[in-house]
């Protein structure tokens, strides 16, 4: 009998090594790629965009025009490497700003430091309002998996912040879940200030009825704007939205990696054409690609609001917003992507928790997922605008499973 319990004792040792090894392998793995793809760019301090957000904001500081482009009559001041074609915010120049004062290297690493060190809060911060199980395994296997995404590392070569975005709008998404409505008004607004798209998120609590937190976000989002300087307001405006070269770029409104409906719609019109869209037509191309914006938005407040009683669809409901803000946004790109992780550790926490679900939200949502992934790996793949379709298949397999859940739960209700 003894024997019998001590062979038993070591059994139930070995499975707890093995579980543990097999819960921290994707961590481990993880850290050890953001370790490799760290040292093989370790020389990317030289380019886009760290280089850009490097000079742009090195000139704002010194008092030039980080937007002015073409102009013949504008001298930047002495000392200061003049880009032009600016399309960030001032509040993301300012910020940034501190980091001039550093070597260009130094300042390259500390900005990935912070990158880095905000995927990991996020995702750990959205595992701790999810409430998984008890213990750090799930702690360990999301953070695994999220460090092993193929476009945090695009985030990280391209230098985006994306990551940082990412972890501004999880604080808000809590803060607002804990009714701390002012710090998520500010979260929420900061996003916004430092990159205009995350604004979208605002949907989620719009549809949400969280008044204090939309209050909130439009009165720091006012005095953002004011501190940040309204004639800089106006340059970068003026810059982005009604002289951008991008809108005119034909060789990058064609870019395969692009995520957005206004690109994906003109690569389909171009083929339609059988050549370049000419400019008598930019109209139909814009007006199709508002419609298809207005289209991606409705399930989204839909189901969004439809659900405001039941807690655990909050994640979800919040991460639908954010895939639909990527496609919205102008120009994203396939390094966009990190901000589905609130949607996919939603879903996957749901799933564990409502094993009924429907079956073609799940499906479309996996090969999303695998689409995205052999993209980056696979550019003859990426060359189909793979990004784009997997984006899309994404966001409306999580709409089908959102429906789902709901459904159940008004039955369950009744």
């Amino acid at each position: 009998m003894e024997l019998s319990t001590g062979s038993g004792m070591k059994t139930t040792a070995t499975l707890g090594t093995v579980f543990t090894l097999v819960t921290f392998a994707p961590l481990l793995t993880g850290f050890l790629l953001v370790a490799r793809a760290s040292y093989k760019n370790r020389e990317r301090f030289r380019a886009v965009c760290m280089s850009e957000f490097y000079d742009w904001s090195a000139e704002l500081r010194a008092g030039g025009d980080p937007w002015s482009s073409g102009d013949v009559s504008y001298r930047p001041p002495a000392g200061v490497i003049h880009r032009g074609e600016c399309n960030y915010p001032p509040l993301f120049l300012r910020a940034f700003e501190p980091l001039t004062l550093m070597p260009p290297v130094t300042a390259y690493w500390v900005w990935q430091s912070i990158l880095i060190a905000s995927l990991m809060v996020a995702t750990l911060l959205m595992m701790r309002e999810l409430g998984p199980p008890a213990g750090v395994a799930p702690y360990a296997l999301a953070l695994g998996a999220a460090l092993m995404l193929p476009e945090v590392y695009g985030a990280l070569y391209e230098s985006e912040p994306t990551l940082l975005l990412l972890a501004l709008l999880v604080a808000a998404w809590i803060c607002d879940r804990r009714e701390r409505s002012w710090a998520a008004g500010l979260m929420l607004a900061l996003a916004a200030l430092l990159k205009i798209y995350p604004a979208l998120a605002g949907g989620y609590f719009l549809a949400r009825r969280r008044w204090a937190t939309i209050a909130w976000t439009i009165a720091f989002g006012i005095a953002g704007l004011v501190l940040s300087n309204i004639g800089d307001q106006r340059r970068f405006l003026n810059a982005s939205l009604l002289h951008s070269v991008w809108l005119s770029d034909d060789r990058w409104l064609r870019n395969d990696r692009s995520i957005a409906t206004l690109s994906n719609i003109r690569t389909v019109l171009d083929w339609l054409y059988g050549r370049a869209l000419p400019h008598e037509a930019f109209g139909l191309w814009y007006g199709l690609s508002a419609a298809a914006d207005i289209l991606l938005l409705v399930p989204s407040f839909y189901l969004t609001f439809r659900t405001s009683r039941d807690r655990e669809l909050d994640a979800p409901c919040f991460g639908l917003w954010l895939c639909a803000a990527i496609m919205i946004s102008p120009i994203a790109w396939g390094h966009y992507l990190p901000l589905l992780i609130p949607l996919l550790l939603g879903v996957a926490m749901l799933m564990m928790r409502r094993p009924r679900f429907n079956t073609s939200g799940a499906l479309m949502l996996a090969l999303g997922l695998i689409g995205s992934t052999a993209a980056y790996f696979w550019s003859p793949l990426c060359r189909l605008h793979a990004f784009f379709i997997a984006t899309l298949l994404m966001y409306l397999g999580a709409c089908l499973l959102v429906s789902g859940w709901n459904t159940d739960g008004e039955l369950a209700a009744r």
